[in-house]
């Protein structure tokens, strides 16, 4: 995402919020990869509960109650409100294995609204 997504829009105007949590036996907040996602534009996260996960399992991607989702992406465009019933424009998992879509309906994303 770094490299293949932020690198290559220095300047759009992008918000990217990473919420970090416990998943796996070597998740950990001292293990939190500082070196990942250093784009400025990137606000980081972290979730001990994870309730972002738990509200987008539960609400978004709606696998089963208790789900968490994870290692996912979800897009939004500029003009989305956070009421629980923002317009989603794509949504993958997992971000390396979906990192494609998730460029291709960015850049779509951006020249609709450059075209505005």
């Amino acid at each position: 995402m770094q490299t293949e997504i932020l690198e290559e829009h220095p300047e759009e105007e992008l918000e990217v919020y990473a919420v970090w949590f416990n998943m796996l036996s070597s998740d950990s907040r001292s293990g939190w990869p500082e070196d990942l996602l250093t784009d400025p534009r990137v606000q980081h996260f972290w979730d001990e509960s994870r309730i972002a996960g738990l509200w987008y399992g539960e609400n978004v991607t709606k696998k089963q109650q208790g789900h968490v989702e994870w290692d996912a992406y979800f897009l939004y465009g500029s003009d989305a409100v956070w009421d629980g019933e923002a317009e989603m424009i794509s949504w993958g998992r997992t971000i390396v294995s979906t990192r494609a879509e998730l460029k291709e309906n960015l850049t779509r994303l951006l020249r609709n609204h450059a075209a505005r």
